[in-house]
């Protein structure tokens, strides 16, 4: 990628003094007896990158929308240009030149590229002030590389172009500060080189960026400097990148080293499939494609990474796997199974195993403990009988068989007798994860399975994941990201527009992998 290895030097190395465009001091806020921060600071620069990394629940967001006037904090202060400011909405932080970019996008898709701008601008109406909104999109499109129709409705546009929309909505506005929530979760790797291209011109313009991250590779790729928080507190506070290697990072995120998984493993023999799929086709819903003649195989031994951008088909094949939308296809076989229909008891009963895009809205049954999910699980498969006492079930049996899972998984579940709809989103992944990959079964179907979870939690997934693997069960994986596939895959199946656009081994470059993400012939 151009640009960004010959930034200009860092504020740090600058010899002259310079006053902080912005300077949050000792914010602290709780709710209830959670205190999200605890005296966290951020003192941002102006031209520079700043990454913010940090575990889920580390305090980022919160600390992003008390600086976007989201929340107010309890105590501390915040600086803009040296002069202290209160910041008690989202309108006073914009006309103070902040702005936000949430990794759900804020835009409305039934309007227009210029009417989603138009209502995020200053002034007295969109409509009077027509001429002036559209010039100032014009000079920020071509700044940003932004080649789209202002008059396209928004929903017409590909993810990363809706993005550009999102930030030239921001700029438009009069930003200085661009605060960035995740930018790359949902962008192939030339999209993800894009974007930091459009950062590294805003920088040369003299605004400072954001970026809430985890990925180390991408904040070292482009970042000023680095600051860390855990547990609502900021222990890395604005240093150089190469002043921390990975493993010091990671441990100053999680409080602990974690020790790597191994660069080698052991080529397992494929003696047979366990998927094998020929001509799938699963109907989209909501304009999306869905899957248009799918050809897929997986071995035993074998993790298939899935990739796509979204909506290329994850979520149609994740579902069809697992019995949950109805299919057509040649030939749909799990192990010595062949699959005539779509049905959740079937795929199951054949060996599979899902963990769902949303397990709130797909696994979570309102009501139920952690142990009453796992043992409706297990009598859907099959295997609740041997727990059962007449018409009861032996409740001492299935109470013993959940703890032997958590032991065996390793991811802190919380209690088994919590209520599963009453914990955080992480810690439902945590119960899902626990039933699944610390199981037996045949075809392990995992959508986005680290979705939510801490950097210790990510590597204890990947552990299982490969020992899934190395007992000899196959493994999809659909994730979004492809750092993640690149580790843990044998092979990788790129998905666009519901075909596949090919097939890659995992050693494929990223670049390669990300071509194919957007449409190139295999």
């Amino acid at each position: 990628m151009t640009g960004i290895a010959s930034m200009a030097a860092p504020v740090a190395e600058r010899s002259e003094p310079v006053t902080p465009l912005l300077d949050a001091s000792k914010l602290t806020i709780a709710f209830g007896p959670v205190v999200a921060n605890d005296e966290v600071s951020l003192t941002v620069y102006p031209s520079e990158i700043q990454c913010v990394l940090g575990e889920n629940g580390a305090g980022k967001s919160t600390l992003m929308k008390i600086l976007y006037g989201v929340y107010r904090p309890d105590s501390g202060s915040i600086s803009v240009d040296g002069q202290p400011v209160v910041i008690d909405s989202p309108l006073v932080a914009r006309k103070l030149g902040l702005g936000m970019v949430f990794q759900d996008f804020r835009l409305v898709p039934a309007l227009t590229v210029y009417e989603n701008v138009a209502l995020a601008a200053p002034g007295s109406g969109p409509l009077l002030r027509r001429r002036e909104i559209l010039g100032r999109l014009a000079e920020v499109s071509k700044s940003l590389g932004l080649d789209v129709d202002p008059q396209a409705p928004v929903r017409t546009l590909p993810i990363a172009q809706r993005q550009q929309v999102e930030i030239a909505k921001v700029l438009v506005a009069g930003a200085r500060i661009l605060i960035l929530d995740e930018p790359t979760s949902v962008l192939a790797p030339q999209e993800a080189d894009g974007l930091f291209e459009q950062m590294d011109q805003l920088r040369k313009a003299g605004m400072s960026v954001l970026i809430i991250t985890h990925k180390l590779r991408e904040a070292r790729k482009v970042a000023d400097r680095l600051t860390v928080l855990r547990g609502g507190k900021s222990v890395v506070e604005g240093v150089l990148p190469e002043t921390m290697n990975d493993s010091e990072l990671i441990e100053a995120m999680v409080g602990r080293s974690l020790a790597p998984l191994p660069a080698e493993r052991e080529t397992m023999p494929k003696e047979r499939n366990v998927l094998e799929l020929r001509r799938l086709k699963v109907p989209g819903q909501a304009g999306l494609a869905g899957l248009r003649g799918l050809d897929l195989t997986v071995a035993e031994g074998e993790v298939v990474g899935i990739a796509g951008v979204a909506g290329s088909g994850q979520r149609e094949l994740v579902d069809a796997l697992a019995g949950a939308r109805p299919w057509t296809a040649d030939s749909f076989a799990v192990g010595s199974a062949e699959l005539r229909r779509s049905d959740p008891v079937i795929a199951l009963r054949s060996g599979v195993s899902c963990v769902p895009e949303d397990p709130v809205a797909e696994w979570v049954i309102p009501g139920l403990t952690i142990v009453e999910h796992i043992v409706l699980a297990r009598m859907r498969e099959g295997n609740g009988t041997a727990g059962r006492r007449r018409l009861g079930i032996d409740w001492k049996h299935h109470r013993s068989k959940t703890g032997e899972l958590d032991a065996a998984a390793n991811l802190e579940m919380a209690a088994m007798d919590r209520q599963v709809a009453t914990l955080s989103g992480g810690n439902i992944q945590r119960v899902v994860l626990t039933h699944v990959l610390a199981g037996e079964s045949t075809l392990y179907v995992l959508a986005y399975p680290t979705r939510g979870l801490d950097v210790a939690s990510c590597r204890r997934v990947h552990e299982l994941v490969l020992a899934c693997r190395a007992k000899g069960a196959g493994v999809v994986i659909v994730s979004e990201d492809l750092d993640e596939l690149l580790l843990l895959s044998d092979r990788i199946a790129v998905l666009h527009d519901g075909h596949l656009a090919g097939i890659c081994d995992a050693g494929t470059d990223a670049q390669e992998i990300g071509r194919l993400m957007l449409g190139a012939a295999a």
